[in-house]
């Protein structure tokens, strides 16, 4: 799916959930809350106003059933969510209401954009965690619609490449223009542990400099 194509989509689909009766809520790239529909407010007792613009960690606040904090600014389920190819499971989530704890089911999906970075993430939050709803169904497929590379990995030289997960992961960061150290904030690793994959990278494509690696990324549709 092209950029003009992926917006288009994503879009659309935001229009649903903005009238869908089901809760359900809208991040973008950086965590911020783009939507927070009617539902949502009704179901967490939180007005869209008090959401909208803000980073979703510090609007939701919510635990795991132990207790422990789950919405943080290094979230692990949107990390997963952009970085993955599997889908994010069902979990459960704690949310305060009024000082009382409240138990939801949280579906999560990611529209694609041209960009993994750019992609926008959707929870849709349920008291009955049973089979998908119609609304569901249709995000789980969209978000089915993520960009995959058009052809088998090859280096300038023609050759076949094969990257690991935490490889592609490393060069996406790479071509964000993050730094080593940057990129090992993000991603919870040590600078040597990065630096250690990207001498893996320039090998495996080779190339000699982390500038020739990005544009493979971008060449390959990988970011």
């Amino acid at each position: 799916m092209n950029g003009a194509a992926a917006t288009t989509r994503r879009q659309e689909v935001l229009d649903r959930l903005a009238e869908s009766g089901e809760a359900a809520f809208a991040l973008d790239g950086s965590g911020r809350v783009v939507l927070w529909n009617k539902a949502c407010e009704m179901l967490l007792n939180r007005p869209a106003e008090a959401a909208l613009g803000r980073k979703c960690w510090d609007t939701v606040c919510g635990r795991d059933v132990y207790g422990n904090v789950y919405c943080y600014r290094s979230c692990p389920v949107a990390h997963q969510a952009r970085q993955s190819r599997e889908p994010v499971r069902r979990f459960t989530l704690v949310v305060p209401d009024n000082g009382t704890p409240h138990s939801l089911s949280v579906a999560t999906f990611v529209l694609p954009a041209g960009r993994s970075s750019l992609d926008t993430i959707v929870h849709v939050l349920r008291e009955d965690p049973t089979n998908p709803s119609p609304l569901e169904v249709d995000l789980e497929a969209a978000a089915a619609r993520r960009r995959r590379p058009r052809r088998p990995l090859r280096t300038p030289q023609g050759d076949p490449v094969e990257l690991t997960a935490r490889e592609r992961e490393i060069l996406r960061r790479l071509a964000e223009g993050l730094s080593t150290r940057a990129v090992a904030e993000r991603l919870l690793i040590s600078p040597i542990t990065v630096r250690n994959h990207v001498a893996s990278i320039l090998t495996k494509l080779d190339v000699h400099t982390k500038l020739a690696a990005v544009a493979f990324a971008f060449r390959n549709g990988l970011v």
